[in-house]
């Protein structure tokens, strides 16, 4: 094995948040009695990633980002309320409910479990929302623990939640692994950390010279180093 111990980023990593995202908007348009239109997911991704940068920056606590994003966004789409803490709970109780697999990543964290492989998740999302996720997806079969920033109480990229995870794994920070789809939060805050990285971007959106996989059986032959072939 050539890392003691692995961590994974969840979103957009091993679970699909596109799609938990997708369910838990058109579960607001319902509770609301509004039309979802098509267009209103890719409306709010980015504004929802814009106050999520403004958490990991420093600049917005996480319960005023998580409020603020609804305000932003129906005001984006001409839809006036009072009603957005209302609304950003709701968001997050169905959020809470949606958790989907990345195609290939149960078959792929199996393999690695069977290989004798250590691993726990590393995650900037909601405390609450996170484990519930866990939960639904049983990631307890592959993670020991999973870790989120608002347990901690700093955002990656700050390097205080790699320091927690080391202390509960045991493992140093030198024989593990941090394998994430995100470069300003999840590479900057492995290298912060001084621990080696893997970025998981199988849209090729990122042209740095790091490691890099755009695939599981990628992903796969970088922590294990063999030639074994998969197909996930």
């Amino acid at each position: 094995m050539k890392y003691e111990m692995i961590y994974f980023d969840l979103d957009n990593t091993i679970l699909d948040f596109s799609k938990s995202e997708e369910f838990a908007l058109k579960k607001i348009f319902e509770f609301l009695k509004l039309d979802f239109k098509e267009n209103y997911l890719e409306i709010y991704k980015p504004i929802n990633e814009k106050w999520w940068k403004l958490f990991s920056d420093g600049k917005f606590p996480k319960h005023v980002i998580v409020v603020k994003r609804f305000q932003e966004f129906f005001e984006t789409i001409n839809i006036n309320l009072d009603n957005y803490e209302e609304i950003s709970k709701f968001y997050l109780k169905a959020l809470s409910n949606a958790a989907f697999f990345i195609k290939g990543a149960e078959k792929f964290l199996k393999t690695l479990k069977e290989k004798g492989a250590r691993m726990a998740a590393i995650t900037n999302g909601v405390e609450s929302v996170q484990q519930s996720r866990a939960k639904i997806a049983k990631l307890n079969r592959f993670f020991e623990f999973i870790l989120t920033s608002e347990k901690v109480g700093k955002p990656k990229p700050e390097p205080d939640i790699f320091y927690f995870a080391e202390n509960l794994s045991k493992v140093p920070l030198s024989k593990s692994v941090y394998v994430g789809d995100n470069i300003e939060t999840d590479y900057e805050g492995a290298k912060r950390a001084k621990l080696d990285f893997i970025l998981f971007d199988p849209e090729n959106k990122f042209q740095l010279d790091i490691k890099k996989a755009s695939n599981y059986n990628e992903l796969y032959d970088l922590l294990i180093n063999n030639s074994t072939k998969n197909d996930f």
